[in-house]
């Protein structure tokens, strides 16, 4: 393998570059593993990256609490309902109300660990204005969390 060295305005603008890279992966437009792929390619050109921030870690505690809230939702109700419908639906045998429940409360943990982690980074909202009726309808391209305004 013959080696090379870069030159320091190369290496300013692979640093650029690589910021640029950071932020196209947080706004949703490439992907983590499509970003990973550029920064070691940088890397292999003999560019020393700075470390990447650590993935925002969620509150156990606001967590179970979101979780708790939810499940004293009649929404909770609907999707175990939902979740027995798709069982008979497929003609699959049907798990006990317990394991229902707990399929249910697992997915759940798992959406809300999303809008958790991607409410940490700030979301990326694309606003749906509805001017007749006054309000707007925010929805994040990341998570898929919305949230709806009246002005």
């Amino acid at each position: 393998m013959i080696g090379f060295s870069l030159t320091d305005a190369q290496k300013t603008e692979l640093l650029k570059i690589a910021g640029e890279i950071e932020a196209a992966c947080q706004d949703g437009s490439l992907s983590a593993d499509e970003r990973q792929r550029l920064l070691e390619t940088m890397a292999d050109c003999g560019l020393e990256l700075p470390q990447t921030p650590m993935e925002p870690c969620v509150d156990e505690a606001k967590l179970q609490e979101r979780l708790t809230q939810y499940m004293e939702l009649d929404l909770f109700q609907m999707d175990i309902g939902a979740l027995i419908n798709d069982y008979k639906s497929q003609g699959l045998p049907m798990p006990t109300m317990e394991q229902l429940r707990a399929e249910v409360i697992a997915e759940a943990r798992k959406c809300l660990e999303t809008i958790m982690i991607c409410e940490a980074k700030g979301h990326l909202w694309k606003e749906t204005a509805d001017p007749e009726n006054g309000t707007s309808t925010l929805s994040c391209r990341r998570c898929g969390a919305e949230e709806h305004l009246r002005w």
